[in-house]
């Protein structure tokens, strides 16, 4: 078989097998790429310090001094903005003033107000956003 010969068949192959792809829709779905709210990214940041200050409560040290950015527990924007009400409102504050007491405190009363802080948090997600509610409650000190 000639060349040109040998060089149309394999086009003619590659055109066939090509075409015979197009009618097969393929769909690539791009990956969801999920935002999270200015709240979420908080309570994270919470989280982790609270995992922090849990420790040094329980083996007596001194704690770190208290974030000045959970202030913004106020003004942050939430991933379902409708939380945002009066019991939300209340329940930040008492947040805010247990953690604040807990930093300020002697270390036996920082436990009592460490408690106190993050079951003002075990009391909101009860009500909304319940998914967190597991590591939360372990951050609680028996």
């Amino acid at each position: 078989m000639s060349n040109t010969i040998q060089g149309f068949l394999i086009f003619f192959l590659i055109l066939v097998s090509c075409d015979s792809n197009k009618n097969k829709v393929k769909v690539e779905q791009e990956p969801l790429m999920y935002k999270s709210s200015e709240m979420a990214l908080l309570m994270r940041k919470m989280y982790e310090v609270n995992k922090v200050v849990r420790i040094q409560i329980i083996s007596k040290d001194s704690l770190l001094s208290f974030p000045e950015e959970f202030s913004n527990i106020h003004t942050a924007i939430l991933t379902d903005p409708a939380d945002r009400n009066n019991e939300f409102d209340s329940i930040s504050k008492q947040f805010l003033l247990q953690q604040k007491a807990a930093f300020t405190s002697n270390s036996d009363s920082a436990r009592t107000h460490f408690n106190n802080s993050i079951n003002s948090c075990i009391s909101c997600h009860e009500t909304r956003c319940v998914g967190p509610l597991p590591i939360i409650k372990k951050l609680i000190i028996p």
